[in-house]
């Protein structure tokens, strides 16, 4: 019976380093798969300045936010400007230079890859109109994804 035991407290080493490399091994198995990250689209602002080329800006304060953009409302509930609360949440910005032509860029989903979060999104490129406008998305993301770098990934339909 000490036999056993003795052998048994020598294999519990054992055991427990293969239980925690297995435990770790799984973990980076888990946290390597990409992962759908919730954001919602922010309605009813304009870009105060304009800009010469595609650019991607994160913004995590109010006081930034209020540098690049205005609000746009008008009449009706659909007009209202999406409150987005710096405390909790940081914008995600896309924006292209000035044209004349019609342009509609959508999120289509934002996803948090290993190092990075990949925004895909659409773009559809329209008619000549006989005015310019600036276009751009944006997007209201939790706090806690802040500190990644984003990458784009464009889908036409």
């Amino acid at each position: 019976m000490k036999k056993r035991l003795t052998t048994m407290k020598s294999l519990l080493p054992v055991i427990s380093a293969t239980i925690i490399l297995s435990s770790c091994a799984m973990h980076k198995m888990m946290t390597d798969k990409p992962i759908q990250i919730e954001y919602l689209e922010a309605h009813n602002y304009f870009h105060i300045n304009n800009v010469s080329e595609p650019i991607v800006k994160k913004i995590t304060s109010q006081k930034a936010f209020t540098r690049e953009f205005g609000p746009a409302a008008f009449m009706g509930k659909r007009g209202e400007v999406t409150n987005i609360d710096f405390n909790k949440t940081f914008i995600i910005a896309y924006l292209l230079p000035q044209t004349n032509r019609e342009v509609v860029l959508k999120p289509l989903s934002l996803i948090l890859q290993k190092n990075y979060l990949e925004l895909h999104y659409m773009s559809k490129q329209g008619d000549e109109k006989n005015f310019s406008t600036q276009p751009f998305l944006i997007i209201i993301v939790n706090k806690k994804y802040k500190n990644y770098n984003i990458k784009l990934e464009k889908h036409n339909k």
